[in-house]
C-alpha cells in the first residue's frame, strides 16, 4: 500500500468536525437506506469514531500486528451488530465517493485506487475477525 499517498490524500479531505465521515454517512444512508436502522446512536458520534478509526489505520499501516488485532476485534463487534460482508463493499463505495466529492479537483484516480486497496484490506482483516460460524453473505 502507498502509505504516503493515503496520508497525503487524507490531509486533503480530512475536514474539521469530522466532515468527511459525516458526509460519508449522508451518502451511505442515501444510497443504502436499509442500513440506517442499524445505527442507533447519534451519527455525529459515530462519525467521530469512524474518523478516529480511519486515521488510526493509516497511522498503523506498517504495523501488521496492530492491524490484525485491532481490525479483527472491530470485525467481531461489527459481526455482533449484524454487519454482513456485502456491506463492506457499500461502505468502501460511499467512503470513496465522499472523499472524491470533498477532494474535488485535487482528488486523483491514484488516490481512488490507493483507498480502494486500503479499504479492501481493512474489510478483509475485519471479516477475518468474524466468528467462524458467522453468516456474512447477507445483502447490503
Amino acid at each position: 500500500m502507498d502509505k504516503k499517498l493515503l496520508e497525503d490524500s487524507l490531509g486533503i479531505i480530512d475536514l474539521p468536525d469530522d466532515g468527511l465521515t459525516v458526509h460519508f454517512y449522508d451518502i451511505l444512508f442515501e444510497r443504502y437506506p436499509q442500513v440506517k436502522p442499524m445505527f442507533t446512536r447519534d451519527t455525529r458520534l459515530q462519525a467521530a469514531m469512524l474518523r478516529t478509526a480511519v486515521v488510526s489505520v493509516v497511522d498503523h499501516l506498517d504495523d501488521e500486528d496492530w492491524l490484525t488485532a485491532d481490525l479483527g476485534a472491530l470485525g467481531r463487534r461489527h459481526a455482533d451488530l449484524g454487519v454482513t460482508e456485502p456491506m463492506y463493499a457499500a461502505v468502501a463505495e460511499c467512503m470513496i465517493a465522499a472523499m472524491a466529492e470533498i477532494g474535488g479537483s485535487r482528488w486523483t484516480a491514484d488516490m481512488t485506487a490507493a483507498w480502494t486497496e486500503a479499504l479492501t484490506a481493512v474489510a478483509s482483516l475485519m471479516l477475518a475477525g468474524y466468528p467462524a460460524s458467522e453468516e456474512t453473505s447477507g445483502a447490503a
